[in-house]
């Protein structure tokens, strides 16, 4: 942009100077778009979780606001590119320098990063923002950026969307288990020693050391929030939301038939979706447990899991033809079975934010979840069931409930279709209101 001229109060010799058009400049002026740069270090694929989908939803919204945003999402992946979504928007991605995938007693997490405590090459690309960005607090490309934002004077935000100290505690114990075993040394290990308690203790203790380097910290969580106050102040602290986009997810692409034709599930069965990693950490056995004391119990219902993980065989092996575990399918996919689904089931306790449940009540369809999915809030008793995560009768209960009462279900599908375009906000209105104010904040008096 063409710089501009401000006047100087403090030298009445001089009545102007130019100065480039720095968007934190107290000028009436245009201004240029603040440049930000996200990281994300997480591989950047078709197949990866909420938190990658997160920000390319966001980075889609951001293609509409060039004049107020230029936007870099930075990603892990196995070879180096960038991707244009925009002249104001783009991709570039990373190869790892140690990714958690070459360690082999951890293959089993569900998302590989980088445990290397500096990255050169992201770090030469970061030099160049207004802010800087990071969405988690303990991997190399939250490291990297925190390191160059101290020695450039580059304004530092963070917002929270992994559970990572949860996960933490998850993996923790089946890393042991898988390494020791079960016996004497794993019980000595977890019952005693209490590993990974102290794992998941030392993470949230990372986070804040990195919270108190930020300008500003998003969170979407009370507890969250409350914890971050110890290390900055309440003005300086927020919610973060998430969109959805509700011409993708709607009751209009219900495809019953296609649906039985694709995966196998009987007309006059109730259909209950889950979506998401199909493995320990989402006690998505909890819900498949649940799920066959209904078939013994003679209730027509029929399971369909839609991701990848661990426990897909187990399913299978515990529910038979009760159940259908595809694997990871693809969005446009993904929403034709919210729409064709009757039920959406998430008994996840290890969430920042579930995507999918507004990705579900979106689409029509009541939302049994656990209390702490970090989106209870999201669902009232018109539209859904919260309980306990761990508690299979509890599930057992809600679940037969709904099944067996078809006038209750239809109901609570319109409830849901409804309350979701009253309250749910899109990927542009979150970006506008809670992140892009954030950064232009944060840029507020470097010059």
């Amino acid at each position: 942009a063409p710089p501009h001229r401000v006047k100087l109060q403090n030298h009445p010799e001089r009545k102007t100077r130019p100065l480039p058009t720095w968007p934190w400049a107290d000028t009436d002026q245009p201004t240029r778009p603040v440049r930000v740069g996200v990281l994300v270090d997480l591989v950047w694929s078709p197949q990866a979780g909420g938190h990658v989908k997160c920000w390319e939803r966001f980075a889609e919204a951001a293609c509409r606001i060039p004049d107020r945003l230029d936007l870099t999402v930075h990603f892990s992946g196995a070879a180096a590119g960038r991707h244009e979504l925009a002249p104001n928007v783009r991709y570039l991605i990373h190869p790892p320098v140690f990714s958690t995938a070459r360690i082999p007693f951890l293959s089993h997490v569900p998302d590989h990063t980088d445990l290397a405590p500096y990255h050169f090459g992201l770090a030469r690309a970061l030099a160049g923002y207004d802010v800087l960005h990071t969405t988690d607090a303990f991997f190399a490309f939250a490291k990297t950026a925190a390191r160059v934002a101290r020695r450039r004077g580059i304004p530092l935000t963070n917002s929270i969307h992994t559970d990572t100290p949860g996960y933490t505690r998850v993996f923790t114990v089946q890393s042991i288990h898988r390494v020791v075993g079960q016996g004497m040394l794993g019980r000595l290990l977890i019952d005693r020693l209490q590993v990974h308690e102290r794992a998941a203790a030392d993470m949230l203790a990372k986070l804040a050391r990195h919270q108190a380097q930020c300008r500003h910290a998003l969170v979407s969580q009370a507890e969250d929030f409350d914890r971050a106050r110890s290390v900055l102040p309440e003005e300086r602290l927020g919610y973060l939301r998430r969109g959805i986009d509700r011409d993708a997810f709607t009751p209009a692409k219900r495809d019953r038939a296609a649906v039985r034709e694709s995966y196998g599930v009987p007309e006059d069965r109730v259909l209950i979706l889950f979506a998401g990693r199909v493995n320990r950490g989402k006690n998505v056995m909890v819900l498949a447990q649940a799920v066959r004391r209904l078939v013994e119990r003679g209730v027509p219902v029929h399971l369909l899991c839609a991701g990848k993980g661990d426990d897909r065989q187990a399913i299978l092996d515990l529910l038979g033809d009760h159940a259908s575990c595809p694997g990871p399918v693809a969005q446009t996919e993904l929403q034709r079975l919210y729409a064709s689904a009757d039920l959406f089931a998430f008994p996840s306790e290890v969430e920042v934010f579930a995507n999918v449940v507004q990705e579900a009540l979106t689409s029509g369809l009541p939302v049994v979840m656990a209390e702490k999915s970090g989106s209870g809030h999201l669902v009232d008793a018109d539209t859904g069931v919260v309980l306990d995560g761990r508690d299979v009768d509890a599930w057992e209960q809600a679940l037969g409930d709904l099944a067996s009462r078809p006038d209750r279900l239809a109901d609570m599908k319109r409830a849901a279709r409804t309350r979701a375009e009253r309250t749910l906000p899109s990927w542009l209105e979150v970006l506008e209101q809670d992140l892009l104010p954030r950064w232009q904040a944060a840029t507020k008096g470097r010059a």
